[in-house]
């Protein structure tokens, strides 16, 4: 419990309730694990972990200006990254590259976007506290944006790759935490 004083007297004030949706139980997090990622330095097919030139890259540490410079698509991150792409992907499709990055997949355009809007100064550390705030900053946008529960869920799988193999049922429960 965090305490403050007021007029001379000790008050105690309850902590602030983790938003659901990032409670580590959550469905919302148990499907991001699942489909996205599980650490906040993973990269595109755990690049950070394998045999790669990214092995060990923690992007965890790095700052945002950084992120931007690491995931722009002609840098080498993103050149390596386009001609591994799964057939499935969006970005495959579209003959484009991807560069997601940290515990939500975040990739470049997204983050700076997302920064930007945010008011998240370059030097800001790409650490968990700020994925996480990210995160709800772009799932609260994506579900107030719709109307309907089908153009919430349309929304959120439009920004997370991984929520398009999420059932509409997990899928509603997911929105339902990230809406509280």
């Amino acid at each position: 419990m965090a305490s403050s004083w007021n007029t001379g007297t000790l008050v105690k004030e309850p902590a602030k309730p983790q938003e659901p949706s990032l409670q580590p139980a959550s469905v919302t997090q148990t499907a991001l694990k699942k489909f996205e990622a599980e650490t906040y330095d993973t990269l595109y097919g755990n690049f950070e972990r394998q045999e790669t030139p990214f092995k060990g890259v923690q992007v965890s540490t790095m700052t945002l200006g950084e992120l931007y410079d690491f995931s722009e698509p002609s840098g080498a991150y993103g050149q390596y990254v386009k001609p591994r792409l799964g057939k499935s992907t969006e970005a495959y499709r579209r003959g484009l590259t991807s560069t997601p990055m940290g515990k939500y997949q975040i990739v470049g355009t997204t983050l700076r976007n997302a920064a930007k809007q945010m008011g998240l100064p370059d030097d800001t550390v790409f650490n968990k506290k700020t994925q996480d705030d990210i995160f709800l900053f772009l799932a609260q946008d994506a579900v107030g944006r719709g109307k309907t529960v089908q153009q919430k869920r349309t929304n959120l799988r439009a920004v997370w790759e991984g929520f398009k193999y999420v059932d509409d049922k997990t899928m509603d429960r997911i929105i339902a935490e990230i809406g509280s």
